[in-house]
């Protein structure tokens, strides 16, 4: 497990956690304090840390990241798909695989499978050798789905 800063975690209230990790810490040790809480099982503190400082940086991708994997935890499949569309759209053609993977996963979870189609074709334009994409976009084209429009 992860171990952030012991005067961070030793916080009690949420406004206290909050405030210290928007002024004090970096995206980086911010995201390393949230993946402690969820270590902790204290997913609504990593919840509500995770989204106040993605108000504080919302170009940080250090951010998207652990606030894609807390809401995906908590199954909040909008916010999931929220952080995983900006990180794809933040990092461009270098979104991985496996960001791209997540995402499909996600417009799965919340019903919305030509999203996920075509997500998954997004993803196979820039790594068309990825199994996790090749099966996610195989399993949606069997079923029928038809791709949206636009995806991310």
């Amino acid at each position: 497990m992860l171990h952030a800063a012991p005067a961070f975690l030793a916080k009690t209230s949420y406004s206290a956690l909050l405030a210290s990790a928007t002024q004090e810490l970096s995206p980086a040790k911010i995201r390393q304090s949230i993946a402690d809480l969820v270590g902790q099982s204290r997913l609504t503190e990593a919840d509500l840390l995770s989204h106040e400082a993605l108000l504080r940086f919302p170009q940080s991708e250090d951010i998207l990241v652990i606030r894609a994997l807390v809401t995906q935890v908590r199954q909040d499949w909008a916010a999931a798909s929220a952080a995983l569309e900006k990180l794809i759209k933040l990092q461009g053609h270098a979104a991985q695989a496996v960001t791209w993977g997540q995402w499909v996963r996600v417009l799965r979870c919340q019903g919305d499978d030509a999203r996920a189609l075509t997500a998954a074709a997004q993803g196979l334009a820039s790594h068309p050798q990825d199994k996790l994409l090749l099966e996610e976009f195989n399993a949606l084209q069997r079923v029928d789905v038809k791709p949206a429009l636009k995806a991310a």
